[in-house]
């Protein structure tokens, strides 16, 4: 997978992660970037790995709900100035823990948004190296709705690739989304992600949400379960390389 621009001077950068959107993903990615960190260097070298700065706040509205209800715009300016914050504490790049809100960032500066690490461009470069197949796109309503994967430059490369459901099987799709928001994964959810990877002939699934960083986790603990290209983990593990830059 392509290297994100994480790197700067030689030195491990100052990772900022704008999450909360919702909590336990955010969180979850926070422990899987240094697990997979340690991995590499090993636990001896603690000071290599790179700071982080985790805004977590489960306040910041609904997502799906702004992009439907016409209020994008007052939520697009509270991200916006999240990132700034966590740029004015010393973030080199921030990670937007919420594939949805990557749809409002009409109000982030393009100097700001350059330091954006795209979780659109992590599923993209995801499956660039993914087993040949077709992936199934799980994502929220608001996502399919402001067309946030179909909008990119990188789509029509990768479009063959992706099935995206009809509007009954997404409904289904959402409302496990926001169950993985307040409810442990269990084995019946991660069930279900399976049966819809089969029920569309795919090898997998696509995480166009992070909530699905948690079934990722859950996968690596138990070594079974769906295919998912989880940008959250190729994010992750691209951070595994600050300290040998």
């Amino acid at each position: 997978m392509p290297a994100h621009p994480l790197v700067s001077g030689g030195a491990p950068a100052t990772v900022g992660v704008l999450g909360g959107m919702g909590p336990l993903a955010s969180a979850a990615f926070v422990q899987t970037m240094y697990e997979m960190a340690i991995e590499r260097t090993g636990p001896a070298t603690e000071q290599a790995l790179p700071r982080c700065l985790l805004d977590s706040d489960p306040s910041i509205p609904d997502r799906t709900e702004a992009i439907l209800t016409g209020g994008a715009e007052e939520l697009s300016r509270l991200i916006a100035e999240r990132v700034d914050a966590l740029i004015r504490l010393g973030a080199d790049r921030v990670v937007l823990a919420c594939v949805t809100a990557h749809h409002l960032l009409g109000e982030v500066e393009p100097g700001q948004r350059a330091r954006l690490v795209s979780l659109i461009d992590a599923v993209f470069d995801e499956l660039a190296v993914a087993a040949p197949g077709r992936f199934l796109l799980l994502a929220t309503t608001g996502t399919r709705q402001a067309r946030t994967f179909e909008r990119s430059p990188r789509w029509p490369a990768v479009a063959h690739r992706v099935v995206l459901p009809p509007p009954d099987v997404q409904d289904e799709i959402h409302y496990l989304l926001y169950r993985l928001k307040r409810e442990p994964v269990t084995p019946a959810i991660v069930a279900r992600v399976e049966g819809l990877a089969r029920q569309f002939d795919c090898e997998g699934v696509i995480g166009g949400c992070t909530e699905l960083h948690l079934i990722t986790r859950w996968r690596r603990v138990n070594r079974r379960g769906p295919v998912i290209l989880d940008p959250l983990l190729g994010v992750a593990a691209t951070l595994t390389k600050l300290s040998d830059a």
